[in-house]
């Protein structure tokens, strides 16, 4: 082909993006239209309130719920810290007074 003839063809030819944002503006405005019929049934509008009143108590009891799993996970956590903290201090204080009597045996030893 000669350049002449595909730049025809390019100009002749449809981008995709172009096309890809034509399709979805075409389905968006469809989309649209299609909420507005429903809606405007008073019962259908009535249904549609009920599921997104229904979805929002339903999320707002998932997020209240992970929020007492993490306080009490927190909790829990909080607790075996103090727990190991107090186990590395007893440990700490047995390996001083090791060392201590170590020290003193060896003094006495030298003496």
């Amino acid at each position: 082909m000669t350049d002449q003839k595909k730049q025809e063809q390019r100009k002749n030819s449809i981008n995709p993006v172009v096309a890809g944002v034509t399709g979805a503006a075409i389905g968006l405005g469809v989309a649209v239209a299609g909420a507005v019929v429903v809606l405007n049934d008073k019962k259908t509008r009535e249904k549609v309130k009920e599921v997104f009143t229904n979805v929002k108590d339903q999320t707002l009891g998932y997020v209240e719920n992970m929020q007492k799993q993490t306080e009490d996970k927190k909790s829990e956590v909080e607790e075996k810290l103090a727990q190991g903290a107090g186990k590395v201090k007893k440990t700490a204080s047995l390996a001083e007074n090791s060392l201590h009597q170590d020290a003193k045996e060896a003094a006495y030893a030298k003496s």
